[in-house]
């Protein structure tokens, strides 16, 4: 009797976790943790219970570091986010993660607004689907209607081109401009692949030492 108690219980362990697995692959989960880092307006770092998380931001893109205009969503970012306890909302749509391991997920703030609708709201932000359509599309797709017609909005006056401001990019990446830290990025955080490396390499790119960035 006790065995097959026993293997009652492995069968029921056995269920949960393929069911937690199901919700885990299919985006469909809900988790509270404190915002540690912004790298830019559409990528923030949360601890979740000790463990740090690398997000992406769904349903939206910003321009990255060095790009034009990169500040203004990732300043926002750190106003409304940075230090905060966040919810963080999967989309049984989407995946649980991107091809970088960074958990794709909603960035709910403690008011209850939603952290990439404000982004787009402003117009700091476009709509972004990745392969098929997001729950909060709609509601995106108007909030970047309204921001367009802002006048301080990424939309106008300035393309999304890497931009080259003199004496600001690192001269260990002299083929493209990255910013010196601080913040300290990662490939995933960059547009930038195979790339020439010079010492000191602050960032770390070339993690191999054969002189090339982020290879692909």
């Amino acid at each position: 009797m006790r065995r097959i108690g026993a293997i009652i219980g492995v069968a029921g362990c056995a269920a949960a976790l393929a069911g937690a697995a199901q919700t885990a692959s299919s985006g469909g989960f809900r988790l509270s943790g404190t915002v540690t880092r912004v790298v830019d307006g559409d990528t923030v770092h949360v601890d979740v219970s000790g463990r740090d998380e690398r997000v992406r931001l769904i349903g939206i893109d910003t321009p990255e570091v060095g790009q034009c205009d990169a500040a203004k969503a990732t300043v926002l970012a750190r106003r409304l986010a940075q230090g905060r306890t966040v919810k963080l909302v999967g989309d049984p749509t989407q995946a649980t993660r991107d091809r970088y391991g960074r958990l794709l997920a909603y960035v709910d703030l403690p008011s209850g607004r939603d952290l990439g609708y404000q982004e787009l709201a402003r117009g700091y932000a476009r709509v972004y689907v990745y392969d098929r359509p997001f729950q909060r599309l709609a509601s995106y797709r108007r909030a970047e209607q309204t921001g367009r017609k802002r006048a301080d909005s990424i939309w106008r006056g300035c393309s999304a081109a890497p931009s080259q401001p003199s004496g600001r990019c690192d001269a260990s990446y002299p083929d493209v401009c990255i910013l010196p830290p601080p913040p300290d990025l990662d490939c995933a955080d960059i547009p930038y692949r195979n790339f020439r490396v010079l010492p000191p390499d602050p960032h770390h790119f070339d993690g191999d030492h054969d002189g090339i960035g982020c290879q692909s």
